[in-house]
Order: C-alpha cells, then structure tokens, then sequence
C-alpha cells in the first residue's frame, strides 16, 4: 500500500491533545524525534471516545452506568469496545465513591496551549461542572496505563494551566486530573481511579517550559527531514518499479496480439 507522505507532513503540524502531545515530548531531541516519528506513521486501532462521551453524558445527565455500557457497546471499532467498557466501568466505580455533582454542567470553549504562530495543541476538561459553589474542571484520559516520568506530568498540568485554568473564571477553581490505568493489588487486575488534583505536581517554570518547547521544535524538523528523505527515496525507487512490466501485463499484450 502506498504511503500518503502529504498527509504524515500535514500530520506533523497538527499535534494532538494535551496529554497524548506530553507523552512524546522527552528530555531530549533525539527520543522526542523518535516519538513524533511513531505518533506520525502511527494509526490507533480505537480511541476512547464512545468511553469519554459516556462518562461525560454521566456528570451532565446522570445516566446509569447500564445506559452508558450500552452507548459504548455500540459504536466505535469493534477493537476498542472492551476497553472502553472498561473504562466507563471504573469511572462509574470512582463516581460511587467520589459522588460527582450531575445535570449541572458548565458551558466552555476549547482552547489551545500556543506552540509557534502556527503550531497549538489542543486543551480542554471533559466537562466542567459547579460544586459547592465552584467551578470544577475535570481533565479525563482513558489510556490503560500513565507512562509520564515526573517531568511530562509536570509539563500536562503546565499546559491546562496556561491554556484553560488561567482563564478568569478558573483562576482559583480546583481542578482534577483523572486516568483510570491497570494496577494490580495482589487480588485482581483492573482499571482504578488515579486522580491528580491542581496543585499536586509543581508547575514548569518559564524557562523550563520554553526548553520543553524548544526541544519539540527541533525534533518535530528532525522529524519532517526524515519523512522528507523517504518520501524523496520513494520516488526514486518508483519509476524502476513503473518500468518493470507486470504479468498481468504481459498477460494481457498477449491477449491482445492472439486477437
């Protein structure tokens, strides 16, 4: 199958959400070249998004978790279906003990952390509901297990924090962070609630946020070269193979000389 190589350099430039962009931003160029060369020429099975739109229907209209089992059951790539359910499953299971405030959602607008004039990264809750008198903020990822070294988890709530917590109606708002990974407590293995709230890790200074940056920059060109470099040695390698004549096509001239 040929690769779409207009398509893995325009992909480049769109980075995706917050979380999945801090995974592949490392400490140096080198593995951040790597990662964004993965994330590039990658292509998921399933996201989570029948599982995010679930739970989201659960702070905002207070489904049960039977209605919600059924919505993921029923969109989506067949590959992602147990894992969202799992997922819906144990926010359900933190929501019993959390006890999240339903139907009293808060309007937003999705912002973006600014890379460059042209590069930005996506950044928003899930929903935002009122407690207590209070905005909340919740930050949902569904990934079934949080690689982030202490450095990208700073670098996360670095990026919701000027892009989406700076805003003024969620300056001195609590916010929380939520992922449900697999951990095993000896008995079973199952997703359970990890929850970080605002203020739990240290945010990155400004230096080291514009270093965090420049890396990404650097990589992401890195990057860009080296699909450029295949994509020119698949066009050499093209015509040799335009001019090797196919069976088929010997097939078929002799098809039509015999006539």
């Amino acid at each position: 199958m040929a690769v779409d190589y207009a398509k893995l350099l325009a992909k480049i430039d769109r980075p995706p959400s917050g979380p999945n962009w801090v995974r592949f931003v490392h400490d140096d160029v080198v593995r951040t070249t790597k990662s964004i060369v993965s994330f590039v020429k990658g292509a998921p099975p399933f996201t989570y998004a029948p599982g995010y739109a679930a739970i989201k229907d659960r702070l905002q209209l207070g489904i049960e978790m039977g209605t919600a089992l059924k919505a993921v059951q029923r969109v989506g790539p067949p590959a992602g279906r147990k894992q969202n359910e799992e997922l819906v499953m144990s926010f359900f299971e933190h929501d019993q003990a959390r006890g999240y405030a339903a139907r009293n959602a808060v309007e937003f607008e999705r912002e973006v952390f600014r890379i460059s004039r042209d590069i930005a990264v996506p950044v928003a809750p899930l929903s935002i509901i009122r407690e207590r008198g209070q905005f909340l903020p919740l930050f949902v990822c569904g990934w079934s297990e949080v690689k982030l070294n202490e450095h990208q988890r700073r670098l996360l709530v670095t990026i919701c924090e000027d892009a989406f917590l700076s805003l003024t109606d969620y300056q001195k708002s609590p916010a929380e962070f939520l992922f449900f990974p697999k951990t095993d407590d000896g008995a079973e293995t199952k997703r359970r609630a990890e929850v970080w709230h605002r203020g739990d890790y240290r945010l990155l200074t400004d230096r080291e946020l514009s270093e965090a940056v420049e890396v990404f920059l650097e990589a992401r060109e890195a990057a860009r070269a080296i699909i450029l470099k295949e994509m020119a040695e698949a066009a050499r390698r093209k015509p040799v193979e335009d001019e090797v004549p196919s069976v088929h096509a010997e097939r078929d001239l002799l098809s039509f000389d015999d006539d």
